[in-house]
């Protein structure tokens, strides 16, 4: 099969990964954790087909005593002939007790790091310095930002920012107050503020959130949340929620396509929900929003309405069960649809997943569209620390081309701290 021969180079170092990683977890002392994984998967969407071996490892060693962290996640990939190897964290962090500043301790990290705010989710190559204590957390970060395959974020020069996170004290419970800046350099700099409060409702009935970054140059606001929810009965409780948004990932899941977002293109939407438990093993959700898209421009305009109902439960022997109603009318554009997903465990050491899909779209470029998915997902667990599964997702079109998405995938956890790592 002369597909498979440039597989080999990833699998084998995969596989070297693999065997590092089974060594290592015996002699280390202090603690090491993480996941391999090994997956094979054909992908056919709209006009493009593509076949592809990965490999990644993600690898964490810990230390707690002296205060030593250090992390190595990567990816090898085999896509059309086309080696790729992409380095997500290379990092070391140290405690450093004998320096104290308001009774809070220095954690220095270097190397490349992940992280996920307003910006995205993203690499920084450089340093982060956190100052940890009971009442205050302070983070500083200074070096190269980088993009993450599958998602939105940024590419640029440079990056440097701190936050500062403190505990409150509010009659309804605990509470958070976050502050923070960030200066994006490329050919322009960028000054970024970030500003949330949140409170816990604990034992009370409401609790509240609010977040957001103002650009002080553009005199704009964006990632934009504001939501306030509250007990009304026993076994009910109501939200409203403000807010501006770009789903994270540039390729959405299966249930993401066609109930959550439906575009990957940011949005803005205000939204009430009433959530209701009748019984312990039954819930449901009644949700009514309104909806405006981005623009090119990078205006919102084209707002629509929208409603969904969610019920979701669970049997014995490990069943589980949710149905989902969404309809949403956006200007000249409509999807309806009903969603359907059921999973079980078939033995001890086996599970599976099956959703279903029904949509009915009115698109102004398009015409009709009537759509019919399926997905399957089947986990088997071979021993304690490694698990097998597969997956198949066929989308079928009525007025574009039909899609689908196959694969299987080997799992490698271990934690010799003595905590077991989800699959």
């Amino acid at each position: 099969m002369p597909l498979l021969h440039p597989f080999v180079v990833p699998v084998c170092l995969l596989a070297g990964l693999l065997f590092t990683s089974v060594l290592f977890t015996g002699m280390a002392a202090a603690g090491l954790s993480g996941r391999v994984d090994a997956l094979m998967q054909a992908d056919k969407h709209a006009f493009a087909y593509q076949g592809q071996v990965e490999g990644r490892g993600d690898l964490l060693f810990a230390d707690d005593e002296q205060g030593l962290r250090a992390g190595l996640s990567l990816a090898l990939r085999q896509r059309e002939g086309v080696n790729e190897a992409r380095l997500y964290q290379l990092f070391v962090e140290t405690r450093f007790p004998q320096v104290r500043l308001f009774d809070q301790q220095l954690h220095v990290s270097l190397g490349r790091l992940q992280r996920a705010d307003g910006l995205g989710i993203y690499t920084l190559d450089g340093v982060q310095l956190r100052l940890q204590g009971q009442r205050l957390n302070i983070n500083a970060y200074a070096g190269r930002p980088g993009r993450i395959e599958g998602f939105h974020s940024l590419n640029a020069r440079a990056l440097y920012g701190a936050d500062v996170h403190y505990p409150l004290s509010v009659r309804s419970g605990k509470g958070m107050l976050r502050l923070g800046w960030q200066r994006l350099v490329d050919d322009l700099s960028v000054d970024r503020i970030n500003a949330g409060w949140r409170t816990s409702a604990g034992k009370a009935s409401v609790a509240a959130l609010l977040q957001g970054t103002y650009l002080p140059a553009q005199r704009r606001l964006e990632n934009m949340q504001a939501q306030v929810e509250g007990k009304v009965w026993k076994k009910s409780f109501a939200r409203l929620r403000f807010e501006t948004y770009t789903p994270s990932h540039v390729r959405l899941s299966f249930r993401q396509r066609f109930y959550a977002h439906y575009a990957r293109n940011g949005q803005m939407a205000l939204s009430g929900e009433w959530h209701q438990r009748p019984r312990q093993a039954i819930s449901g959700q009644l949700r009514l929003r309104r909806v405006w898209r981005e623009t090119t421009q990078g205006s919102y305009a084209n707002n629509g309405l929208g409603i969904s109902l969610d019920v979701s439960g669970r049997r014995p022997h490990g069943q589980t069960w949710a149905a989902q109603f969404d309809h949403l009318r956006l200007h000249d554009d409509q999807n309806t649809g009903l969603y359907f997903q059921y999973g079980t465990a078939l033995t001890a050491k086996r599970r599976s997943i099956a959703s279903a899909v029904v949509q009915f779209q009115e698109r102004r470029l398009i015409g009709s569209n009537r759509v019919l998915g399926l997905e399957a997902q089947m986990e088997q667990a071979i021993r304690a620390d490694l698990y097998a599964s597969c997956f198949v997702s066929f989308i079928h079109n009525s007025n574009l081309h039909n899609e689908y998405r196959a694969g299987v995938r080997l799992s490698y956890l271990f934690d010799d701290r003595g905590l077991r790592l989800p699959p």
